[in-house]
């Protein structure tokens, strides 16, 4: 004896259930694995933060208790962004500026530097650019690996009346950028009304 039509009708919908079930079933597989990809590539990244940030923190602590040295100057940027600096101050050492996955612009234009003083860079994926003086010589050292260097002043021209200033790089992914400050001569205003 046969299968009636509804019999057979109901056999086609349980079997068709229990292929979308199926389906379902090994798409929502597919996103779970998506998702822990996606959570344990996060996760990954915080913790490298959150390690980073207690370094960083661990560092300032230990250089706060350290008698500071008065002749050089230290900027250590870790994770930021645009953090633009400026110091006006003799420099009779050095400067050393530390630049870890940060972009940062630091202004040395207003400091009066010693003959022989030096700027020690140390920079890892980051963005960095340097303005020195313009009243200054530059002797430039550079180790790099996959860094964007560029100098905007001139090396060739020495003025044995200027202090001579060190500078030396050591980058990997990043680019990093030194240029000299341009020399602006503005007249007193007094001065400017009595020539009119």
């Amino acid at each position: 004896m046969g299968k009636s039509k509804r019999e057979i009708k109901k056999e086609l919908k349980k079997e068709m259930k229990g292929k979308m079930k199926t389906k379902l079933k090994v798409k929502v597989k597919k996103k779970m694995k998506k998702i822990k990809l996606l959570f344990i590539i996060l996760s990954t990244i915080a913790a490298v933060i959150a390690v980073c940030k207690a370094v960083e923190m661990l560092l300032e602590k230990k250089n706060k208790n350290r008698p500071k040295d008065s002749s050089l100057e230290q900027f250590f940027s870790l994770f930021a962004v645009t953090k633009d600096r400026s110091l006006v101050k003799k420099i009779t050492g050095g400067v050393m500026v530390s630049n870890y996955f940060s972009r940062q612009t630091l202004d040395l234009s207003g400091c009066e530097f010693n003959d022989g003083s030096f700027i020690a860079i140390k920079s890892a994926a980051a963005y960095l650019n340097v303005i020195i003086p313009d009243n200054v010589n530059v002797k430039f050292d550079c180790i790099d690996l996959f860094t964007y260097v560029k100098q905007e002043y001139d090396t060739d021209e020495f003025d044995e009346t200027r202090p001579t200033v060190y500078i030396a790089l050591k980058s990997a992914f990043s680019s990093v950028i030194i240029t000299k400050a341009e020399a602006t001569y503005a007249e007193p205003e007094e001065d400017c009304a009595a020539e009119a």
